[in-house]
């Protein structure tokens, strides 16, 4: 900073405070998850690819969400950057602050649902570069509550079939493919419908027995699952998406189809948007890769709660 003189020192200190008003996007808060693998080296390439986009980056690993929280409320202005996967943002949708800041994000994940919803680029540099110099998008998210505990979901909700093989899967992270595997041979040989009881907005869209159902608020769901093409994570509504399968032939059928959106032109197949959806009757349910155990909930969602940093800004 230059002192020459008196009236540009008068000048400077109300552009600063203006800078800080809006948020500074220069200056970055890097948060990087202490426990994941490689979590030194995941710092030091998103450190250096930010740095070369022109922010000056202050990285602060956090080790639990209570740490998280401390870092993100306590920013100053700066932009807050993850360096993580889909588990970092549902993490921070369920950051307990009056209003979450704008974040971005550096894709660190193996599915990275999030930033394929939104657009954000898994090359690093095209990311930091997004990251330092992007505007914010309003994110919707879906609250849950169920008998036991409330939370918020970012990609959607899975009952049934899916949900029960994730409450098997054992693996040490979502990426363990070995696990997966496992978990969903144990629960194809388990299967057999389940009855749904499901009131969209309050009217009765299935009562009968089903394979699965999505309540998505993402077009992405678990790793690989393009379950709802026509998801837009901005407009106030989730989509409900039932599965009819009555064997093990057919239920992996319609999951094959998932994984690439074709599920939606097949028979058995029924879908309805909504702002607020009940599973009256207990189900194995999984909230994003959260699994809530065999209970009822109820789902509606939460307009913007988050403000993620992506390609478009939209109103």
């Amino acid at each position: 900073m230059h002192l020459a003189t008196p009236s540009i020192r008068h000048r400077s200190r109300p552009q600063r405070a203006r800078s800080r008003a809006r948020g500074d996007h220069r200056r970055v808060v890097l948060v990087v998850n202490a426990n994941a693998s490689g979590a030194a080296d995941i710092a030091a390439r998103a450190t250096h690819e930010l740095r070369a986009a022109g922010a000056a980056v202050r990285a602060r690993p956090t080790a639990d969400e209570a740490e998280l929280a401390a870092v993100v409320g306590d920013s100053d202005g700066a932009r807050v950057v993850l360096a993580g996967g889909d588990g970092t943002v549902h993490a921070l949708a369920n950051l307990d602050l009056p209003e979450l800041p704008p974040v971005a994000l550096l894709p660190a994940g193996r599915a990275n649902n999030v930033a394929r919803a939104l657009g954000i680029p898994v090359d690093p540099r095209a990311a930091a570069r997004l990251a330092v110099r992007g505007r914010p998008v309003r994110v919707d998210a879906l609250r849950v509550e169920t008998p036991e505990r409330g939370l918020f979901a970012v990609e959607g909700v899975s009952a049934g079939f899916h949900a029960a093989a994730r409450h098997r899967y054992d693996g040490t992270n979502s990426a363990d493919l070995g696990a997966g595997v496992r978990a969903l041979a144990a629960q194809l040989r388990a299967f057999r419908p389940e009855h749904l009881a499901l009131r969209l907005d309050g009217v009765r869209f299935a009562d009968r027995p089903v394979a699965q159902v999505f309540l998505s608020n993402l077009p992405y769901f678990g790793f690989g699952f393009h379950v709802d093409p026509f998801a837009d994570a901005h407009d106030g509504l989730l989509e409900a998406i039932v599965l009819d399968a009555r064997t093990r032939r057919s239920v992996v059928r319609a999951l094959a189809a998932a994984r690439t959106g074709r599920h939606l032109e097949g028979q058995g197949t029924a879908w309805r948007r909504a702002r607020r959806a009940s599973i009256d009757g207990p189900l194995p349910l999984v909230a994003d890769a959260q699994p809530l155990g065999v209970t009822t909930a109820h789902v509606a969602v939460a307009p913007g709660r988050l403000r993620l940093v992506a390609p478009e800004a939209r109103p």
